[in-house]
């Protein structure tokens, strides 16, 4: 959370138009108020009750030192370009509104324009910029991911006509190949001790290779690479145009904030990549088919377009893997 406050003689505002669709419904009117203390309020990524109470806090503790006893909040999102979503700043403002005592809290409204005219006193406190966030901050994680880390797990051996044993009492005497799957599967081990024999074929082949200036899983494809990948995809869209499906193209970011993102993260482990634009909290999507359930969600289909094929081959999809995770391709 950034602030800056100031210690005004007067400060006369206007609400003139919305800028974001979840803006406050309010009445624009011109408001005028006398002997304040105005903090212009920027709610950051990773702000919650504990750093709206904190700031809170801080600035009451400046006014008692000044002889002020009206504050109004006034929301400002041009002090941060880490913004948090529009519905949490509003949620900590409010929050942060409701928690002073002993002082008249006032709120500018969320999410307008305004016109403005100030003035600030001349004294030595009268302005100052202050920073408030968690001591620390994690990485948020998604429910999933957390599940993930938590759940146990039970390993069985079907054999073709049904049986199911338990893999440790499953003799593998005459299935090594087989034993070998189960055992990297049960052990969830993704480290390797060794490079795989492909490592040496990819560079020599001049295939692919890791990139350096990239994060981990992101690798180059030299033109023999490009070649070879270009028609595996080639006879893939083939096989599935065969099959009837219908081929489209989906964004590689998506809002994370968006109803249907949340659910998917809480249900589907994925670490992402974020990025922060305009106030919106986007990831660069995972390999997944979300991109294609919200496309179809907008289609007039009747019981004649059905089954309906949609098929997307994603050339770029993102997953942060974590160190010794990945090896090769």
């Amino acid at each position: 959370m950034r602030i800056l406050q100031l210690h005004c003689d007067s400060i006369e505002y206007t609400p003139t138009k919305k800028e974001i669709k979840s803006a406050e419904e309010i009445e624009p009117k011109k408001i005028s108020i006398e002997e304040v203390v105005v903090c212009f309020t920027a709610i950051e990524e990773g702000d919650d009750s504990d750093t709206a109470k904190n700031a809170i806090i801080d600035i009451q503790k400046s006014m008692k030192q000044i002889g002020c006893n009206k504050l109004l909040l006034y929301p400002y999102a041009h002090l941060s370009s880490n913004l948090a979503s529009p519905g949490t700043g509003l949620k900590i403002l409010k929050e942060m509104q409701e928690s002073c005592t002993g002082i008249d809290a006032m709120r500018a409204p969320f999410g307008w324009t305004k016109a403005f005219s100030i003035q600030v006193k001349g004294h030595p406190l009268a302005e100052s910029s202050k920073v408030f966030s968690k001591d620390s901050i994690k990485e948020k994680t998604s429910t999933a991911l957390e599940s993930e880390s938590k759940i146990k797990s039970y390993w069985y051996i079907m054999t073709p006509d049904g049986k199911m044993e338990e893999i440790e009492k499953f003799n593998f005497s005459n299935h090594k190949q087989l034993e070998i799957f189960a055992k990297y599967e049960s052990v969830k081990k993704r480290s390797v001790d060794e490079p795989p024999p492909h490592i040496n074929l990819m560079k020599k082949l001049a295939i692919a290779d890791y990139e350096p200036a990239s994060d981990p899983g992101n690798m180059r494809f030299y033109p023999n690479g490009r070649l070879i990948k270009s028609q595996i995809e080639q006879y893939v869209t083939d096989k599935v145009h065969d099959y009837g499906g219908v081929e489209v193209e989906t964004p590689i970011m998506y809002d994370s904030h968006h109803p249907s993102m949340e659910s998917y993260f809480n249900r589907f482990p994925a670490r992402q990549y974020s990025i922060d634009s305009e106030g919106r909290h986007l990831f660069l999507r995972f390999s997944a088919c979300f991109g294609q359930f919200l496309m179809a969600s907008d289609f007039q289909l009747s019981y004649k377009n059905l089954p309906y094929k949609l098929y997307e081959l994603t050339r770029y999809s993102f997953r942060r893997e974590q160190s010794g995770e990945l090896v090769g391709l």
